[in-house]
């Protein structure tokens, strides 16, 4: 049964409790709190006036259109071989994607449109001015965030993850997320890691119509999701590594979200580990893989002062805590070892 989400109400977009939600590791809808944006409030008068705000702001630089055809009910995915994909990808002017919604805003049978992770300073120069929150803590000032739309017809991404952490803005149409925590990779089945839709691993099962004997553990996953409606104004905070999918629910539909990473950039991307340990540990006899996983357990995921804690400072080397001078010697180490 999935749970429910924690809600907090009544705030102002300069009133986000950052702490509180950053203490604990589980999603949290922030009821209403982009309702007085003027891009929320053209969409609930009309979703034609919210996309003549959009071609007010657009710079006419082509962005990066999916578009599919009726048949794949809004689920960009894979196709059928897992060979490639459901769906077109094509640089497009946006304002002729609009005029192609806009066109069958009242057919049953249409097109589908997505056009993802648009940079908003990029693209809709001075939206971002007056349709935004106010990140007014202090990890912002070290890990700035980077605020992006999202922008199409009814669309269904599959359940992923996102290394940085979240807060997702629904501002016009209904969306759904259905949330799980990372412990729940296993039960999701993913797909690939080359290629991915949008440059992330999905899950390859349907949840909306989930087969549960070609996906039998997907049904705990089910069991431990959390589902999340939006409404325009509200908006979802999630931790990172949480999977997710996104669901747009109406005819044409806006989501702004805001992604940052909280460590520094030298720290590198935890992806080219995972993808070192299949080139180096993952094909090695299981008794070895155990004693290695004592290792990382030991250096990487358990007390980080207690490898270094009974040495002199003088011989701590890699086991120290980091800073940009350490991350460049243990790059260069690794750069090397590699190319032996």
């Amino acid at each position: 049964m999935p749970k429910a989400v924690r809600v907090i109400e009544g705030l102002l977009p300069n009133r986000i409790p950052y702490d509180e939600l950053f203490a604990g590791d589980e999603p949290v809808l922030l009821r209403g709190i982009a309702t007085d944006w003027p891009l929320v409030r053209a969409g609930q008068q009309s979703p034609g006036l919210a996309m003549d705000m959009l071609a007010a702001n657009y710079n006419r630089k082509p962005v990066i259109v999916y578009s599919g055809e009726p048949a794949i009910r809004g689920r960009f995915g894979y196709n059928d071989a897992v060979n490639g994909f459901n769906y077109q990808a094509e640089r497009r002017d946006l304002v002729a994607v609009l005029d192609a919604i806009r066109a069958d805003l009242g057919s049953e049978q249409h097109p589908y449109y997505y056009m993802n992770s648009i940079v908003v300073d990029e693209t809709f120069p001075g939206l971002g001015a007056s349709n935004s929150l106010v990140f007014n803590h202090p990890v912002f000032e070290h890990y700035p965030r980077v605020g992006k739309i999202w922008i199409g017809t009814e669309s269904r991404a599959a359940a992923h993850y996102d290394v940085p952490r979240n807060i997702a803005c629904c501002v016009l149409g209904r969306r759904r997320f259905t949330l799980f925590p990372p412990d729940q990779v296993g039960n999701l089945y993913p797909g690939p890691l080359e290629p991915t839709p949008g440059g992330q691993v999905i899950t390859m099962a349907d949840l909306k119509r989930p087969d549960l004997v070609r996906f039998p553990r997907l049904a705990q996953a089910l069991d431990a999701a959390v589902v999340v409606d939006m409404q325009p104004g509200d908006a979802l905070y999630y931790p990172s590594m949480w999977w997710h999918e996104v669901e747009a629910l109406d005819r044409f539909n806006l989501m702004m979200n805001y992604w940052w990473i909280d460590s520094p950039a030298w720290m590198g991307d935890p992806m080219d580990v995972l993808m070192h340990a299949m080139l180096g540990l993952r094909d090695r006899p299981a008794a070895v893989k155990r004693a290695w996983r004592e290792l990382f357990d030991y250096y990487i995921f358990g007390n980080t002062d207690l490898p270094r804690a009974h040495l002199p400072e003088h011989s701590h080397g890699a086991l120290a805590a980091l800073d940009l001078d350490k991350a460049r010697r243990i790059r260069g180490a690794v750069h090397h070892s590699l190319n032996r």
